[in-house]
C-alpha cells in the first residue's frame, strides 16, 4: 500500500472514531467533559459543539444553532476547509490557503472569541447561553 493508501485509511478510521464518539454520546448522553469549564468555571470557545453536532446528525438545525450559534453559521465554510485540509493530506501536498480563506478564517476566530466573551458575561448576569 502506498502512501496515498496508508493516508487515505487514517482518514477513514478518523472518520471511524468520530462515528463511535458520536454513537457513544447519542446512547449514553455522556460526552468528554470540558477541563477548561471545570477548571475555570467558564465556558470555553467549544462548549456545545458536541452537543451542537449531534442535533446536526439528527436533523434539528434549530437546537444545534442554539447548542453554538458561531460554529452552526460557519458550519459550511469550516467543513470547506477541512475538506481542502484532508484532500491535500491524502494527495501529500502541503495546503496553501487562499486570501479569502485566511480572511474567513481570522475572522470565524474573532467572532468565536466575541462570541465566549459574551456568552460568559450574559451567562454570569442572566443565565442565558
Amino acid at each position: 500500500m502506498g502512501m496515498r493508501g496508508r493516508r487515505t485509511l487514517n482518514v477513514c478510521l478518523g472518520a471511524f472514531i468520530l462515528a463511535g464518539y458520536y454513537g457513544f454520546v447519542r446512547y449514553t448522553g455522556t460526552g468528554i467533559p470540558c477541563l477548561f469549564r471545570y477548571i475555570f468555571h467558564v465556558k470555553c470557545p467549544g462548549c456545545g459543539v458536541t452537543h451542537m453536532l449531534t442535533a446536526m446528525a439528527e436533523g434539528n438545525l434549530l437546537l444545534a444553532f442554539y447548542s453554538h450559534p458561531v460554529l452552526f453559521i460557519f458550519s459550511p465554510f469550516l467543513v470547506w476547509l477541512l475538506g481542502r485540509a484532508i484532500k491535500g493530506y491524502i494527495e501529500g501536498n502541503a495546503v496553501v490557503w487562499k486570501r479569502w480563506e485566511n480572511t474567513g478564517m481570522s475572522v470565524f476566530l474573532a467572532v468565536l472569541l466575541m462570541f465566549t466573551v459574551i456568552r460568559n458575561i450574559a451567562d454570569a448576569s442572566y443565565g442565558l447561553f
